[in-house]
Parts: C-alpha cells; structure tokens; sequence
C-alpha cells in the first residue's frame, strides 16, 4: 500500500554491522539480541526539552537531554495527532488508516485479535516483555489485554486519562484497587507513602564511587548510598535531606540545590545524577473479600508508581535474556498534578516532567548496573504534539491539528547499540512511530510482515465505498524497517530513504519535504490551535493577513468518505525550507506548474491510501469491531461488570468478552 524508498548502501552497512549477531541462515542468538526500550511521553512538546533548543527546559529533562545527547536526535519523527492511534500503531505495525483515527474506550475492539503484536513477535523471538504505563488501546475482549500478546508483566490503566493518584489500575489480567490486590508486589509497598528515588538516609551504607554513564552525566552506583560528609565523592547528605533525586558536585566539592535538585557545576563540566533506594517488605498477606479502595502503591504517584516497576524489571532481569520494556508515561497528560515533592522548577507542568526525567535516568542507570546498557537501544517519543502548558515551538499547531505541531514529536534514540561516531547527532529521515515494529522485529532476528492469510481485493476508485478486506483479510504491516538507514550517516539528511511518502493521517501526506494538507481534522476544534506559540509559550500567534484553505475543518464521516471540502484546495508546504508551515505554495492565481502537479500526485496517493481504510463502522462505544467474534469470546457486558465488581469492588469497567465465568448474552 506505499512505495518503497529506493535500496541504498545503508542496508549493506547495517548488515555488515549486524554481521556478528546475525548467522547465516538470518537467525539470531538469544544473548546477542539486544534489550529494547521505548519510552512513550504523554502530551509532551516540541520544545519543552533542552535537546529541542529549551534550555530553560535543562532542569525539568536532565537525564533525557543527556540521552538524547549521546544518541541520535530524530528531527522529523511523526505520531499521529492525538494520543490512542499512535499507541495502536506502534502496537500493531499499521497507520491509523488501519485501525481508526479516534480514540479507544475501556472496551472497545480497535486492534484487530488477528494483528500480531510486537510484543508478541518479541516473545517469540525470546525476549521477556513488560508494560508499565497508560494503555488506551481498547480491551473489549480479555485477549486484548498486554498479557495476552506476548507481555509477562503489565501494571498501568486501561482508559485515556485519570488522576495521577487514581486507584483504577491493572495488573496482568486483574484490576487493582488496593495493595492487596498485588499478584506481583512493586517495591516499597510497607503502607507507608510510595515515594520516588532519593539519596536517603536510612540506613546509612559505605559510599561508593561515581562511575559515568552518559556524556556529562556520572550516576551513583548501589542502592542506599550515604555519604557521612559533604565532600564525599559518592553522594551528597544535602540532597539527601531535602528529598532530591539529582545531585551534583561543584568544584570545590560541596553541594547545594537550585531549581527543585541538588545541581551544580564540577571543574570538568556538569556530573548528575539518581540514586535508587528500594525498601524490601514483606508480601502481601490475604486480602479481604471487597479490600477498601487506596493503598501506599494502588494510590502512589503514577509516574513514581511505572517508574520504579521499570527500574526494578531491569534490576532483577537475566543480561542473558532480551528485554523489551515499554513504558508510556502518563506524564505530561492532563490533570496537571505535581509529584509528591511538590511543585518546584517549572511549575506544576515542569515537574511533571522532571519526576519523569528522574526515572529516565534510574532506568538507564539500571541497565548500565545489571551490564546489560552496551547492547541497549532506548527510543524516546512523545505520543503527539504538546498541548495546555506544552509548547510545540517553533512548529504550528498542537495536539488534535494536523499541522506539525500536532503530529511532528521530540524523539531520539541512544544507547550502547547506537555506535560511537553516530552518537551525538541528528537526523532528518521522515520516520513514523509505525517504524518501530518492523524496526525492533529486524533487531531481534524476525520477520517485520504480517500479512493476511487471503490479500485485500484491489482498490477501485469509481467505488469508494467498496470493502476491499471482506471477513478473511485485513491491512498489512506499514512501518519499515529503519535501521539501516538510521546506521547510514549518509542518509541522515534524505528524508526519504525509509519512506517515499507517507500517510499520516486522513488529511495530510508526506512525499520527502513535501506536505500536502488537506483540511484540519473532524470532531475537533481548530479555531485557537491553527497558529504559533510564542517561544516562551505563553500565547499563540497567528497568522496575520493570511489565509489558508486547510485551516478549516474536514466534514465528518470518519474513514467512508474522501477527504477534503468541496471546493476547497490543499495546501501544499516545503518542511525543508519552511518547516513553520507559513507559506502555501498551492495558494494564489498564479500557482507554477510544478506545484500544481505535486500537489495532484499527493492528492491522488491521500486518496487512495484512504480507499483502504479498514475501521469503516467505527461507534464510540464499540470501536471498530473488526475482530471476528470466535476471537473475541463469548460477550456479555452485565455479567463482565458484575464479575469485576465481585472480584475486585471495581466499577470502572473492563474487558466484556471472554471474561471468566460469563457466556454470551
């Protein structure tokens, strides 16, 4: 359904570079299959991290920045405008095109039971998977749960959105409301407030010395590190005492806070920090029929809550065996609640992200520990473009548009597998979080396809409406495999050596540094979000004696119809050139033929892609309904709420279809 970039010599250095791990026959050894993580932010924008430019931002995304710094800065990865699509993308493999562009509910069906998952291409490949986060990818049936596609462990929640201290969680299959509720109990569970690492007090340890981690960033080694003296080169008593998670030296081997963290300069440049502290307790003791709701974990922080999990998987995990860990923060999604330490640097909004940073670094921290970071590859993205207190600078538009800022995410890669002369660098391949599926599926030694067992029936224009999947088929894989264009310094500036063109969303495509838009998306409002913001974000700027035909919003109807407005034109934009999208090349009496000519080859390729749409009978309250019913199981959405109501006192939903001990209504 897309047009293959052109080969280039990038697959041959890629496989050259893979040559050690990869035999003959294409397989690939257990231990040399590297640990994979993808770290999903929630809202975040385009310039609320220093590797973006902010450097009003360096305190609230230190250890980010630093990772970011040591690997290779992605300067045109996209997602798709708004949070569930994204999520299902990098789920399944396809572009929203092929599940929906709207949002998932609790229990609605919007991954199709026959997509294989890559956490289920990871498994079989032998790596051991976990989910420690925000879903939101619908889970009507029990077999759309993370812990039936291949994850051995999932903690987080199954909805859009809730309060960052909220006791509507789930573990594996179950939901948990309580501390007693725990199958697997996450550390520092002893009733007592959950907290986020810190360079604590008790009891106190021998120090132990600094060791670097990343460029301009040291790490403390062990757990419970104390130092007796501030001058200490192990940690900082200080920090310790105000609760701060990261800490520095400065020259003259004292410490002191600033900005909500113990931070200072060293005579050979900047050295930070995270000290991890786990409390080890006893297990959970039997728990009542309908446990109270809130506990010291059920209720902690989420970011605290996901993060500390994550630490903890890397800590106990096999270097033997490959990881992948998944870990979509909440942060910095709406409501805006601060951390438990409080507010400090930033606002509310700024130490959102900072209690994020914090688990960013003890993450990686961890893999370097457990000496498993050499052969690690991090991938950090935002889910969409910021919205509220996000700011998208110097990019248009925000969450929920289709201009840049809506779609175009702050997103790098690093680790111990990225190699040394591409560290420290930027690339400007047009990639799509879509990518990372066939991308982790090349690194572990799989096959990236998974295709249908009959082939889609050809598109034919005359007639839109056609279903071309029938019962027996459905899409494709979309994303490509991109490294060995990304391991190709060659290619970092071809925006299109993975993609030819690309298809973000019902109303734009992307061929290079061409994007034609069509319309700003049905369902919601665009009035306020069409501009710029300020580099200080505080207010949008918008254009001033302009207009533009694809500021207005598209008609409704979802994936049946052809996008566009009857009688409205596109827009057509060079990204290289004006990637503020201010200049409609498209617009005016005089277009060059040229433009016009692009702007009909675009507009064919949008149209047809969106011919083979597959979520044609979307409904808000069941999502696609795609999955054939035998793989669904038997459905009854009265005794599913009863049965969860019973198991766990939980009111707030879940899957309705093969639920245990529920037939069909």
């Amino acid at each position: 359904l897309e047009i293959m970039a052109t080969p280039h010599r990038g697959a041959l250095i890629a496989l050259m570079m893979a040559a050690a791990r990869v035999g003959a026959d294409g397989s690939v050894g257990a231990s040399s299959r590297p640990h994979l993580v993808l770290i999903l932010q929630d809202d975040l924008g385009h310039y609320d991290v220093a590797f973006n430019g902010n450097t009003n931002a360096t305190a609230e995304s230190t250890n980010i920045t630093a990772l970011a710094q040591d690997g290779i800065i992605l300067k045109r990865h996209y997602t798709h405008w708004h949070c569930s699509p994204t999520r299902r993308s990098f789920i399944s493999g396809r572009l929203p095109i092929h599940h929906h562009e709207q949002l998932s509910g609790v229990a609605t069906d919007d991954i199709d039971l026959r997509y294989t998952w890559i956490s289920k291409k990871l498994a079989d490949a032998g790596y051991d998977c976990h989910w420690y986060g925000k879903g939101h990818t619908g889970y009507m049936s029990m077999k759309h749960l993370p812990t039936s596609n291949g994850f051995s462990r999932f903690m987080g929640f199954l909805s859009g959105s809730q309060s960052y201290t909220s006791d509507d969680r789930w573990e594996d299959d179950h939901p948990v409301h309580n501390d007693t509720e725990f199958v697997h109990q996450p550390p520092n569970c002893l009733g007592e407030k959950f907290s986020r690492p810190h360079a604590v007090t008790q009891p106190p340890v021998t120090p132990c010395s600094q060791q670097p981690l990343l460029k301009n960033t040291a790490f403390a080694c062990g757990e419970g590190v104390e130092a007796t003296e501030r001058t200490s080169s192990a940690c900082c008593v200080h920090c310790a005492s105000i609760n701060c998670s990261h800490w520095t030296w400065a020259p003259n081997g004292t410490c002191s806070a600033y900005m909500g963290r113990c931070s200072q300069m060293t005579a050979s440049g900047s050295v930070s920090g995270v000290a991890y502290h786990p409390k080890p307790g006893p297990g959970p003791g039997p728990p009542p029929p309908h446990p109270p709701h809130g506990g010291s974990c059920a209720t902690s922080y989420s970011t605290d809550l996901y993060g500390k999990l994550a630490v903890e998987a890397v800590k106990q995990h096999d270097p033997s065996t490959p990881l992948f860990l998944y870990l979509p923060f909440q942060a910095v999604h709406s409501p805006y609640q601060a951390p438990p330490s409080g507010a400090g640097h930033g606002g509310v909004y700024g130490s959102m992200l900072w209690d994020a940073d914090v688990y960013v670094g003890a993450v990686v921290a961890a893999t370097k520990a457990n000496g498993m970071y050499a052969n690690t590859l991090f991938v950090y993205t935002s889910d969409n473009g910021g919205t509220g207190d996000g700011n998208n600078y110097p990019l248009r538009g925000e969450k929920h548009t289709n201009w840049e800022g809506g779609m175009r995410t702050a997103a790098f890669i690093s680790g111990g597998l990225i190699p040394p002369a591409l560290r420290g660098t930027s690339n400007s391949i047009v990639l799509h979080i879509v990518d990372w599926y066939a991308t982790f599926s090349f690194l572990a030694g799989v096959s990236g396809a998974d295709d249908p067992p009959v082939a889609p029936a050809p598109v034919d224009p005359s007639d839109p409406g056609r279903d071309i999947y029938g019962k027996d088929s459905y899409p494709s894989v979309d994303g490509r495999n991109a490294w060995p264009a990304l391991m190709d310094s060659t290619q970092s500036k071809n925006a299109t050596a993975v993609h030819a063109f690309l298809v973000l969303s019902k109303e734009v495509i992307i061929a290079g540094d061409s994007k034609l838009l069509v319309a700003q998306n049905a369902g919601w409002a665009h009035t306020a979000d069409n501009g710029w913001k300020t580099i200080s974000g505080s207010a949008f700027a918008n254009a001033s004696g302009q207009s533009y035909s694809c500021d207005q919003t598209d008609l409704p109807g979802d994936l049946n119809t052809l996008p566009g407005i009857p009688g409205s034109r596109p827009c057509l934009f060079a990204l290289d050139v004006d990637p503020r999208e201010m200049t409609d090349l498209a617009a005016g009496a005089n277009v060059d033929p040229s433009v016009l000519a692009t702007v009909t080859e675009l507009w064919a390729k949008l149209n047809h892609t969106v011919l083979t749409a597959f979520c044609r009978n979307f409904t808000t309250k069941q999502g696609c309904m795609t999955s054939p019913a035998a793989l669904l199981g038997p459905c009854n959405p009265a005794c599913a709420a009863d049965h969860w109501r019973t198991t766990s006192g939980s009111d707030d939903g879940g899957p309705i279809c093969g639920v245990p001990g529920c037939s069909a209504a």
